[in-house]
């Protein structure tokens, strides 16, 4: 589970797009970084991806991945949302 945690740093990958609506290559992007993380499946990843886009609009999923990538933590309504997504699809 940490590193399907961690695999939520290369959240939106690629730049793009507005509103709720996630684009197909932040999706991918996504789902690849996750991916390179030990222990991940791209089942989990995929589960991940769709959690997100269910509970966190795109413009929100851009700025936790901006906060992640400067080492910073995202707000606490987007990082719960971070840490459902991904509890929800390890132990499903």
């Amino acid at each position: 589970m940490a590193a399907l945690a961690f695999a939520v740093v290369g959240l939106a990958g690629c730049g793009g797009g507005g509103g709720s609506d996630y684009p197909q290559e932040s999706i991918d992007a996504f789902v690849q970084e996750c991916r390179a993380q030990p222990n991940t499946s791209e089942r989990q990843c995929r589960c991940v991806v769709e959690r997100l886009q269910e509970a966190m609009p795109y413009e929100e999923f851009e700025r936790a991945d901006v906060a992640l990538k400067e080492n910073r933590e995202p707000d606490e309504a987007s990082l719960e949302k971070l840490r459902a997504a991904v509890t929800a699809c390890t132990t499903a």
